[in-house]
């Protein structure tokens, strides 16, 4: 038995210097997949770990970052600021700046320490430089407002479609009107779709248009379309499953919170069918069982499929 561990060892010894030698060498791609079969036999060393983070970045998997900063926070290993570190990296280098932002902004209203609040303000003040850059880009020095093209439009990255779309819909200027109505018929972004059907109802647009949502291809008047706030996923379910998270796991709670927004966000207008209490215990079911946690949740499955169609879209 001793020699069997004392083999065991001396292999992992020399995966860790199979590690060392890709990693200094440059071989990220050879890296990556020793560091996933080194951890199926231990818990990596932080090093590793953050020599796994860097591999990832240079052959620009960055989605494979966040899976595991996710994964391993998740599940409460390693350095917890390590982790975010990497993962508010990752999606600044895919631009994914308002995100950045959100995170940024949960981060610095916990107890975080000093040295980890530098780096979270500083991956803030970049994601918002850099968002400022790109919006200031679409505005051009005159003094009336700019009609933007619709292939101008179609050019821009999903964030700055957003952005865009939130500036129209505070100032319910009519003057997109017809833009966004021709857009929104190519348009595949739901959450892009949702804001601009939300800026057609702020100008009060009184002509129906066909959208697909949810694989479904609806007729709406935008001027009678719902308030967003009207889902019942932001109104009744919310609270329900707010409520619970925080008295059974409280650190979940902005994932929670988070998955139920963009939920809302993702389908309106298209509301699901379902109860306060049937969403209610789908969404308990779910979040527990992504969490791998046991649960007494007696979810109908038909309120499952539907929230696991949602996430499916989403991706």
């Amino acid at each position: 038995m001793k020699d069997k561990i004392v083999s065991h060892r001396r292999f992992l010894q020399k995966m860790e210097r199979d590690l060392e030698r890709d990693y200094q060498n440059g071989e990220y791609a050879s890296f990556i997949n020793k560091f996933r079969m080194y951890s199926e036999q231990q818990l990596p060393d932080i090093s590793f770990m953050e020599k796994f983070y860097e591999s990832l970045s240079y052959e620009d998997r960055h989605d494979e970052v966040m899976e595991y900063a996710l994964l391993q926070m998740n599940e409460g290993v390693g350095n917890y600021d390590v982790h975010m570190h990497h993962l508010l990296k990752s999606l600044l280098k895919q631009e994914r700046y308002f995100e950045v932002i959100e995170f940024s902004d949960h981060l610095m209203e916990e107890d975080i320490p000093q040295r980890f609040r530098i780096d979270v303000a500083a991956f803030r003040h970049e994601a918002k430089r850099a968002m400022d850059e790109k919006v200031a880009q679409m505005h051009e020095p005159e003094a009336e407002t700019r009609i933007v093209s619709t292939s101008e439009y179609g050019e821009m990255p999903d964030f700055e479609k957003m952005e865009f779309l939130r500036d129209l819909i505070e100032d319910a200027d009519a003057g997109h009107r017809d833009m966004v109505r021709e857009a929104l018929s190519v348009e595949r972004n739901h959450t892009c779709l949702t804001f601009m059907l939300l800026y057609l109802r702020a100008i009060e647009d009184q002509e129906e248009i066909s959208v697909l949502k949810m694989e479904q291809e609806i007729q709406v008047v935008p001027a009678e379309l719902p308030e967003l706030e009207e889902s019942p996923l932001f109104s009744g379910v919310r609270k329900l499953v707010m409520e619970e998270v925080e008295n059974r796991m409280p650190e979940f709670r902005e994932a929670a919170e988070g998955m139920l927004m963009s939920h809302a966000v993702h389908c309106y207008p298209v509301f699901p069918s379902f109860d306060d209490e049937a969403l209610y215990l789908g969404y308990m079911s779910e979040l527990f069982g992504m969490l791998n946690l046991d649960h007494d949740f007696k979810a109908d499955v038909a309120v499952v499929d539907w929230i696991r169609k949602v996430e499916r879209s989403m991706t």
